[in-house]
Parts: C-alpha cells; structure tokens; sequence
C-alpha cells in the first residue's frame, strides 16, 4: 500500500512539475529555480543519521540511528528521500518524502508519507538566506491531505557551513514556545546505504 501511496504521489508531484520543467528545457532558469536547484542539491547523496525524538509524556530525546539517501527526481527538479532509522528496541522507522520549488506557487513543497504509509503531509516552505534555514509548515485546507496535522508543526532544514545538515521538527507548547519533537542529524558518508 505504502509503495502505491507514493507512485501516486509522486505522479502528483512530477505532472505539478511537468511545466516547469518543460519550461526549463526552453528557456534558463530564472533566479530563484537557479537557486532552488542549488539548495536541493546540497542534501543529495547518502547520509547517516543520528534522530534525537521526544518521547511521550517527557522532556527527555531518545538517540536512534540510521541512514537516508536523497535523489534527484527525473528532470532534476525535485529530490526524492528513502530513510531507514534502526530505534534502541532493535525496531525500525522507514520514511519517504518528495521536496522541490514551485516556480508557479514560488514556494518550496515537501511531501511526507507517515512512518505507516496511511497518511501524506503536505508542507510549504521558503527559504532564508540569512539564517541558512529552509522553513515548511502544513499546507492547511483543501491542498491537505491528513487531517491529523498539527497546524503549528514546523519542519526546519538548518544546513551548516561543513556540508552537512539538521532537520528538525518543532510545534508550539501551551505556552505558546516552540518545543522539539525530534531533530535529524545528517552526517555525509561515503559508506551510508538502504
């Protein structure tokens, strides 16, 4: 179900892609698809992982470990995630997600199917230059299609001057402070595979 899931999905998202990319063969990239595909490109290749999670009912992060691989899309206007996180217990979490630029909405687009392939997040992002941070949060309303989105989620790539990357995850408390629900540590490896 899950490898349906993501054909659809990813069918979605390459006929939502299909102008630009046309348009690309046709005439250059303008700025901002310029830098888009610059951006992507620095979180392609095999990574290992190291994932902080909170953990219910507690402050505390526990440490899993794994590794993710990120590939250009077809035309090379989007970027396509396989992850495998091994957990403490000895289980473990497989991910997928689909990130590209709009030029049409200019806005970045990151698609994630849940750790049991039964839900698609939807999330919209830009990207800030100043701070090396690449910001999405849900796409709410009709674009979305789990209703179980917590609408104050943030997903935050923060990319560091050594090449690698953290993904974090953070949401609002009652408080109305941003609170980590997990952080992905992204180290580059020649050795990482699926």
């Amino acid at each position: 179900m899950k490898k349906i899931i993501s054909f659809l999905f990813a069918a979605a998202l390459l006929v939502g892609a299909a102008p630009v990319t046309q348009a690309q063969n046709n005439t250059p990239l303008t700025a901002k698809q310029a830098e888009a595909n610059q951006l992507l490109q620095r979180i392609v290749g095999n990574w290992q992982v190291s994932r902080y999670e909170k953990q219910h009912n507690s402050k505390e992060l526990k440490l899993a470990k794994g590794n993710t691989k990120f590939t250009k899309g077809l035309e090379g206007d989007y970027v396509h995630e396989l992850s495998k996180i091994k957990n403490t217990d000895g289980s473990s979490v497989e991910g997928e997600s689909f990130i590209r630029y709009s030029e049409t909405m200019k806005r970045y687009e990151h698609v994630q199917v849940d750790k049991n392939g039964k839900s698609i997040v939807v999330m919209v992002g830009k990207w800030s230059p100043k701070y090396n941070a690449l910001t999405f949060r849900p796409l709410t309303g009709e674009g979305q299609w789990s209703s179980k989105v917590d609408p104050n989620m943030q997903c935050v790539y923060l990319f560091k001057d050594d090449g690698s990357f953290i993904r974090v995850t953070r949401t609002l408390d009652q408080q109305g402070n941003f609170t980590i629900l997990s952080q992905d540590h992204y180290s580059n490896s020649s050795v990482a595979s699926l």
